[in-house]
């Protein structure tokens, strides 16, 4: 193959020939988009929904690279992605794969994420979800082509703006975690369902058996059950919803000591301005030999002061031998105080989570339930009562509506659910399959 890309780029005559051999390979992983894209080749929208691991994203790397290197007369793509991580990590690094015979061909600006090709430009853009997300659309102009990847992760207004200014055609994706804003522009033209099933040739027998233990599961088990959830929402690709509490007594799991042979100590932080809010959380982790996550210790308060909250975190690094500390830095909140402690001279790392809030929790909920240990003392404790309250959005907003009620939080799984990420991302432990 690098022979003849090689002569492609000696001889653009021979484009015609790669653009053919491309074409065949993309047709040999999912002829299911090859041919929604030729059908849908004029529209000025198109939507996929797909369940996890549905190859979604992939082709649509692909098919808009395949555009970006054949237009003849120059072409303008931007993907956009919610996360500077999605940005990075995700989407450029997934379109370097796929491409990679090709990139070193590409005059690159690192700065700009942007790539070069005769006179076509593709690039990949971060857009965080707050409250200058209209105005980063608003200023970027008109575009041929439009990726906006999780689209489910943007305000309808900031979608539409980088909707209307594209000349071309704009292509949302998301995964059905919840209903949203999207189903107003679905028609029966421009849209495509995929799932899992559709790619089944390139996922492991592993992940093949999940897929196919979580269904059946889900087929036995009630409607708004988690069970019939994960099978309705990650395997089939389907809205569904989500009813009943997540996590109980039953499914959170407290043990008198920890295991053996602990070790890769993480302390994890979940700032809030902690002024009567929102809970500021810390979470002290380490995995067992058994493979396990175990919660040595734990830190909630929603009033206190953040000097308090820097000392707890020097007290476990010095008593510990703590690996890292992650403070998530999404907010403002976080950012400060990840700056406060550079200054203070206290170790820590920043961590920016990706996706909705409860869709990472939930994509992880097996991790939580299944390999997760609650040291059993007061603090871990008192910080699982709050994580019994975690809810729906739905349910949120009812609770939300009833002012005798206090407003249920999600501080703390949010806190830890990102230490066991970090753990799966960073060090490889927890054995997860997706």
């Amino acid at each position: 193959m690098q022979i003849y890309l090689n002569r492609l780029f000696q001889n653009p005559s021979f484009f015609e020939g790669f653009f053919i051999y491309l074409c065949r390979m993309q047709i040999e992983r999912v002829g299911k988009y090859i041919d929604f894209f030729e059908r849908t080749k004029n529209e000025p929208l198109i939507i996929f929904q797909g369940s996890k691991s549905s190859g979604k994203t992939a082709d649509i790397l692909i098919d808009t690279g395949l555009k970006f290197i054949g237009s003849k007369n120059g072409i303008r793509i931007q993907c956009f992605s919610e996360s500077p991580k999605q940005q990075n990590c995700g989407l450029k690094y997934d379109f370097d794969n796929y491409f990679s015979g090709i990139t070193k061909r590409f005059r690159y600006n690192d700065n700009q994420k942007l790539y070069r090709y005769k006179n076509s430009e593709l690039s990949f853009l971060n857009i965080p979800n707050n409250i200058n997300s209209e105005k980063i659309a608003n200023s970027l102009g008109t575009c041929d082509i439009r990726y906006v990847n999780e689209c489910n992760m943007y305000s309808k207004r900031t979608a539409e703006i980088l909707r209307i200014k594209t000349t071309g055609q704009t292509i949302y994706d998301f995964n059905p975690w919840r209903d949203f804003w999207v189903n107003d522009l679905i028609t029966e033209n421009n849209f495509l369902k995929t799932t899992w099933r559709d790619v089944q040739c390139f996922l492991s027998a592993s992940q093949i058996a999940l897929f196919l233990e979580w269904t059946e599961k889900g087929m036995k088990a009630e409607v708004g059950s988690y069970d019939y959830w994960r099978w309705q929402v990650m395997c089939e690709g389907n809205f569904a919803q989500l009813t009943g509490k997540i996590f109980t007594t039953d499914n959170i799991h407290f043990c008198t000591e920890a295991w053996v042979g602990l070790h890769t100590y993480i302390i994890f932080a979940d700032p809030s301005n902690a002024n009567g809010g929102d809970s500021f959380a810390l979470t002290l982790t380490a995995i067992g030999d058994d493979g396990c996550m175990y919660l040595i210790d734990s830190f909630s308060r929603n009033l206190i002061e953040k000097v308090l909250i820097a000392d707890q975190i020097k007290k476990w690094q010095k008593d510990y031998p703590v690996e890292r500390t992650y403070i998530e830095t999404n907010g403002q909140y976080g950012l400060k105080f990840y700056n406060d402690c550079e200054i203070a001279s206290i170790p820590v790392d920043g961590w920016y989570s990706t996706g909705e809030k409860f869709e990472r929790i939930l994509t992880n909920r097996d991790v939580i339930t299944n390999k997760t240990f609650f040291i059993d003392n007061p603090n871990n404790r008192e910080f699982a009562q709050q994580i019994y309250t975690f809810r729906t959005d739905k349910e949120k907003e009812d609770e939300d509506s009833d002012k005798s009620k206090e407003k249920p939080k999600d501080d703390n799984i949010d806190c830890l659910n990102n230490a066991a990420l970090a753990y799966i991302r960073v060090f490889g432990e927890l054995k997860v399959l997706f």
